[in-house]
């Protein structure tokens, strides 16, 4: 009886080391508010790898979000509801958004 327990428990041990960077990894939120002229916070600090969710909401109508080092093309429509985007940051560097502003990204 014992050697199926330990057995079971050997199993799904991979299964729960894959799951505990989700869990664990603290994703931090940022807001972010998009019109025309640029988003708010125009410059965005993230670390490389840090999990990070972006909750974007339009100021003035349907816009299109882009971050292209990110592959990022979201369109955002004209509601209070905000789009969620998840986002883990692969390189280091200043990254241009669309409309006007910067990811910043650190070691």
């Amino acid at each position: 009886m014992k050697n199926r327990y330990l057995a079971m428990l050997l199993l799904a041990l991979p299964f729960i080391v894959a799951m505990v960077p989700a869990v664990a990894g603290s994703d931090r939120t940022i807001d972010i508010a998009m019109s025309p002229s640029g988003i708010v916070p125009d410059r965005i600090e993230m670390r490389i790898g840090e999990h990070v969710r972006l909750r974007i909401t339009s100021t003035e109508g349907a816009q299109l979000f882009q971050a292209n080092a990110f592959g990022l093309r979201v369109r955002i429509p004209a509601s209070p509801e905000a789009v969620t985007i998840d986002l883990v940051p692969s390189q280091i560097g200043i990254f241009q958004t669309a409309p006007k502003g910067h990811f910043v990204v650190t070691p």
